[in-house]
């Protein structure tokens, strides 16, 4: 298979074989957040994880009817890549294919979650963990219509909406997960986490969750919020205790 278009490598300097990850940023389904996704993407190469940030399909003022299923079609052509051993081929990097994890932010929550639970087929390959940022779960009330008319178009029926609330779509193969928000996010309200996590929880998947009291929707690695900015810290431990990392913790406890 050919290297997939819209994809920039964040590379660990690492040496060995490193874990890699899709990084998908939000916006929607009409944008990619750039000034969150990048700083993300560099945070996971920083760790020792390879970082692959994507650019997935987006809605634009071309595209008649829903968008989905182009963004999980691509994303999983991605995660092909990665799992394969063809993406270890095209760059040269040094990737452990046991080792391949997705993170999405707000809509790119959304999506990491979309292939975190397989909904374009519930046989193929999930990632080995997943890492979702104040995310959008539910297509349903109280999620704002952006995200929704992005994927689905202007009037999704009730059945489209129920089909793509990732709260639905959880079952025992989906990956061990870290998910955070803020419980002042006005965009995306923290009950998409919470509804995320209580989900895992009733199909027995391993989840860290946690909602921090504040700071922006879209806030990233949350750099100038020094009580949120422990979710990087968090996730890194999370990240050795899952085995996805087995060097030393770099960030101080």
């Amino acid at each position: 298979m050919s290297t997939p278009d819209g994809i920039t490598l964040r590379p660990t300097s690492r040496s060995g074989s490193r874990p890699a990850v899709i990084v998908l940023p939000g916006g929607g389904y009409e944008e990619h957040g750039r000034p969150s996704s990048e700083p993300m993407a560099e945070w996971f190469a920083s760790v020792g994880v390879h970082a692959v940030l994507f650019r997935y399909p987006l809605r634009t003022p071309a595209t008649v009817g829903p968008l989905h299923p182009a963004p999980i079609d691509a994303t999983r052509a991605v995660f092909t890549w990665l799992r394969s051993g063809q993406a270890a081929e095209d760059t040269g990097l040094l990737i452990d294919t046991g080792r391949i994890g997705v993170v999405g932010s707000s809509a790119g929550g959304h999506l990491a979650a979309c292939l975190a639970n397989g909904i374009d087929d519930p046989t193929l390959d999930r990632p080995d963990f997943c890492v979702l940022n104040y995310p959008v779960i539910t297509m349903e009330h109280p999620t704002r219509e952006r995200p929704v008319a992005g994927l689905l178009g202007d009037a999704p029926s009730w059945r489209e909406r129920r089909e793509l609330s990732m709260e639905t779509r959880v079952d025992a193969r989906t990956p061990p997960t870290f998910v955070w928000t803020t419980a002042d996010d006005r965009v995306t309200r923290a009950t998409n986490t919470l509804a995320y996590a209580d989900a895992l929880v009733r199909n027995e998947v391993p989840v860290e969750v946690h909602v921090f009291p504040h700071g922006r929707h879209g806030l990233g690695t949350a750099v100038r919020e020094p009580h949120t900015s422990q979710w990087t810290r968090l996730c890194e431990n999370w990240l050795h205790d899952q085995r996805v990392l087995t060097d030393e913790v770099t960030q101080a406890s």
